[in-house]
């Protein structure tokens, strides 16, 4: 059967009405046959992106210079129906929008210079490719619009004009992809620092814990104003019941907030809020006296400096409700921040991708319980898409009890019809505008609420004087984008600091779970990314340990080995007696000459597969498998100070638990016996100061 694309091959320029989409497959709310044609000045893509977290995508040819409209218009549909060129390769949707853009501004400059493509020279290359480097770009980005360029050398045998000169053969290009070798793999993207993280985290799970239940209180009863009926037939008459109501309560009448007053010096009754309150239209109080009732009723009890809410606030924060009262216009904000917070919550604390987890729908979640009816596995299901076709594959993630907590929390906060967790809220512009045919905020509207939930938890700190706010990054507010949080879960696994986050997340639990349960079709890739990360802090630690001249010598059955292994890679490590700081040049060091070395609490491990314990002889492995160590009688083994001092705290304790040994049971004695033994025959055997 002949392809879209082989047919339009055979039969010379592409016709003109030509699905561009016939290739791909579609939603099912959208016929094949009314999407865009060949000759369409846009082609909407929108169909074929099969993921909820889309975007209104399309293709717009009028921006581009008209003599080079066709040859993009062949050289785009060329990639929207597969017909790739031997060692190219198919490109998503999303891929080909920001290819537009790239292609788009190559067109132009060549526009620019009243030139075709074929009359492009080899030194008109080397031109744009010195100001595109000029632009200090992303190695990314730089990357992707080199690439641009020279799709119009690739696909020449598509379109009707093309690049008479293979970019990447021009020495300038070549020179430059030698200076910054792509680093296929190697996860670029900046992690957050500690200091943000940790506060953030820490409010994220406030908001999911104690905030929520306010939040989700104050929406539903912002619904039922908006849907009261009319309280009589007179709305004169019931203003006045409501009027002498607040006057018994000695309430203040509610006020126009602040943001609401425009040009008004003074603060005014807010007759919008008074009119819910009854149930009628806000037009019929607009009389002279509705008016008057008003006037009258606010000399006598004042105005509040809002519109609050009925509902008492019953979360807490240091013993004190966080808020004093929540305004009916207030929210919608708190509506968006309620589910940043969950955002962060269940993707940083999961590892999942933006994409994974706006898949995420009602009942994604499943437990497993021991015999007593107690929780001991949280699961959660969602899609996967890396590596994946466009329809994405089912996939499981083993999660702590803070992301179970925040599913709870969204599953209360959409309605009973909305099966995706992170669909847009009923009071959101985007719900209201946007509803269909987008079914889940995109990464950049949660990029927008990460940025406005920091900043309400700055001016809340200020407002009350709190010390625990996010500080700047680089001198101002953080901008955290959606794809930094999986990045800094899997530095902070890797570094596994001492204390703890959030006074709860332990991070060697965290990252213990999440191996545990990937499971589903596809590959996260995230014990490959703490791996990485893991074999960067341990070639830092490595460096540090083989620059120190007067460090003292390890000790145990491989210490010997352990400091030939550090000396070797000290040389690659260390120039002029400093370390190697940047990343990317250790991590390159550490790939090429790893002394496989793994520094761990009790010992340091020196590995020789043909001798470890951790691992069985059929599956030798490239690393040790340190929850499977054998330390006392491995011959892998060495000692630095550290493990040393932490062997004897370990003996120390046997000790004590001896001390008490008539309380335990016989099997369990003689065990915690023979390994007093063990360890105290281990450390007599090793110990530095002895050696010396």
């Amino acid at each position: 059967m002949t392809s879209p694309a082989e047919a339009a091959a055979q039969s010379g320029p592409v016709p003109a009405r030509a699905l561009v989409l016939a290739a791909r497959p579609l939603r099912a709310e959208f016929p094949l046959e009314e999407t865009s044609r060949f000759a369409d000045d846009a082609w909407w893509l929108t169909p074929a992106w099969l993921r909820a977290d889309r975007k209104s995508l399309k293709l717009d040819f009028s921006t581009l210079p008209p003599p080079f409209v066709t040859t993009a218009k062949s050289l785009f549909y060329a990639l929207l129906t597969q017909d790739t060129p031997p060692g190219e390769l198919p490109l998503t949707i999303p891929s080909i929008r920001t290819y537009f853009s790239c292609v788009r501004l190559f067109l132009t400059w060549v526009h620019d210079r009243g030139r075709t493509l074929a009359q492009v020279s080899g030194e008109d290359l080397d031109a744009y490719h010195h100001e595109l480097v000029a632009q200090r770009l992303s190695l990314t980005s730089t990357y992707r619009y080199r690439r641009a360029v020279r799709m119009l050398w690739a696909y020449r045998s598509r379109i009707p004009d093309a690049l008479a000169t293979d970019p990447l053969r021009r020495p300038a290009w070549q020179a430059w992809a030698r200076a910054n070798p792509r680093r296929f793999g190697e996860n670029l993207t900046e992690r957050i620092p500690e200091q943000v993280m940790g506060p953030l985290l820490t409010w994220a799970l406030r908001w999911v814990d104690d905030f929520a239940e306010d939040i989700l209180a104050a929406r539903d009863e912002r619904a039922a104003l908006d849907t009261r009926l009319p309280v009589g037939p007179d709305a004169v008459s019931a203003l006045a019941v409501l009027l002498d109501g607040y006057r018994r309560r000695r309430q203040p009448l509610p006020a126009l907030p602040a943001g609401r007053l425009r040009r008004m010096r003074q603060p005014a009754p807010c007759l919008s809020h008074l009119a819910r309150l009854l149930g009628h239209d806000r037009d019929r109080l607009e009389r002279l006296a509705a008016e008057r009732l008003i006037a009258e009723a606010a000399r006598d009890v004042g105005m509040d400096s809002d519109c609050p809410l009925t509902h008492r606030v019953q979360g807490q924060l240091d013993g004190r409700p966080w808020l004093a009262a929540i305004s009916y216009y207030d929210v919608p904000r708190y509506e968006r921040l309620l589910q940043g917070a969950c955002w962060i919550v269940i993707a940083y604390l999961s590892g999942m991708r933006d994409s994974e987890a706006k898949h995420l729908q009602r009942g994604c979640l499943s437990v497993q319980r021991d015999p007593g009816d107690r929780v001991y596995r949280h699961r959660l299901h969602s899609l996967a898409f890396k590596g994946e076709d466009a329809h994405g594959a089912q996939a499981t993630w083993i999660v702590t009890a803070p992301v179970a907590r925040a599913v709870a929390v969204l599953e209360r906060f959409q309605p009973a019809d909305q099966s995706y967790l992170f669909a847009p809220p009923l009071t959101s512009r985007s719900y209201r505008q946007r509803r269909s045919p987008f079914g889940v905020l995109d990464s950049n509207a949660t990029n927008t609420d990460i940025t406005d939930l920091i900043r309400w938890i700055n001016d809340y700190c200020t407002a009350h004087q709190r010390a625990d706010g996010i500080p700047p990054e680089r001198g101002r507010a953080p901008h955290l984008t959606t794809r930094r949080f999986r990045r800094t879960l899997a530095w902070f696994i890797a570094r596994r600091p001492g204390g703890t986050i959030a006074g709860a997340l332990q991070y060697r639990r965290q990252g213990i779970q999440m191996f545990e349960g990937y499971a589903g079709t596809s590959d996260s890739g995230f014990r490959d990314e703490v791996e990485a990360e893991d074999a960067l802090a341990r070639g830092q630690f490595l460096a540090e340990m083989g620059a120190g001249s007067d460090r003292p010598a390890l000790a145990g059955p491989a210490g010997a080995e352990a400091e030939g292994r550090l000396a070797e890679f000290a040389r690659h490590t260390v120039f002029d007696g400093q370390v190697v700081t940047d990343e990317a040049r250790l991590r390159r060091i550490v790939a090429r000459h790893d002394p496989h070395v793994y520094p761990g609490t009790f010992v340091t491990c020196v590995y020789n597969p043909d001798r470890a314990l951790c691992r069985a002889p059929a599956d030798p492995g490239h690393q040790p498998v340190l929850s499977d160590c054998q330390p006392l009688a491995c011959r892998n083994t060495a000692l630095n100070p550290a493990n040393h001092q932490a062997l004897s705290s370990h003996l120390t304790q046997l000790e004590d638990a001896l001390d008490d040994g008539a309380r335990l049971a016989p099997y369990v004695r003689h065990r915690l016996q023979e390994q007093h033994r063990a360890t105290a025959a281990f450390l007599a055997r090793h110990d530095p100061e002895a050696a010396e």
